[in-house]
């Protein structure tokens, strides 16, 4: 996952602002307030695949060209 943005974007609303970056270790959400340390929330919105392109548009979560992927039981 690329992790572009992650650190600007609050892990609790979704919303991404260079503003919400306060200093190196804190961020503070310029939409809802959240305060965290901000690799913590960096991490949070990695682990739960919220990263943000350039364009700042969410990515798609699969490729819509890949076939899909059945469960195979053993």
């Amino acid at each position: 996952m690329d992790p572009a943005y992650t650190s600007q974007t609050c892990s609790v609303c979704g919303h991404c602002a260079p503003g919400s970056r306060e200093s190196q270790a804190v961020f503070r959400c310029v939409a809802c307030g959240h305060r965290a340390n901000a690799d913590v929330n960096a991490a949070v919105n990695i682990a739960a695949g919220r990263a943000v392109s350039a364009r700042r548009e969410t990515p798609p979560r699969a490729s819509p060209k890949r076939e899909p992927q059945h469960a195979t039981s053993t």
